[in-house]
């Protein structure tokens, strides 16, 4: 290898070392969030600081409430300083959303999971939004 390569190389490396940081694939177990996303769809997700969140992102979420271990993908539907919906005044008590709590509701409200049975979220639990639902070519649509 020349030494002028070197340089761009380390530049390659730098660039999917961050990428890797900021976008990850996840795929959508469940039909919670239908029908904006399927059972085992993938999405593109972007990690985020906690300012960066919107109503009505998709976000990625740890899921503490089932060890731990994984991920859920639910709606922002309320965010700081916000009204909490009255679709989860059952379980929320409180009139606003405190000071790094989230409302999180899926989409599908008859398979979810979610701020209408588990209250707030910590926004620090947060992993990402997504970006865009990802499909990949099937060995089919590949060949030409």
């Amino acid at each position: 290898m020349t030494l002028w390569l070197l340089p761009g190389a380390c530049l390659l490396v730098a660039l999917l070392v961050r990428l890797r940081r900021t976008y990850s694939i996840v795929r959508v177990d469940g039909d919670s969030m239908a029908p904006a996303l399927a059972d085992g769809d993938r999405v593109l997700a972007r990690r985020v600081p906690p300012s960066r969140l919107r109503r009505d992102q998709i976000a990625v979420v740890v899921d503490r409430f089932s060890g731990g271990a994984g991920f859920v993908i639910k709606r922002i539907a309320a965010l700081p300083g916000d009204r909490v919906p009255e679709i989860a005044k059952d379980v929320i008590a409180d009139e606003r959303v405190p000071e790094g709590r989230l409302v999180l509701l899926g989409d599908n409200p008859s398979t979810s999971f979610d701020s209408r049975a588990l209250g707030f979220f910590a926004m620090s639990d947060v992993h990402a939004v997504t970006v865009r639902k990802v499909t990949a070519l099937t060995q089919e649509e590949g060949e030409g």
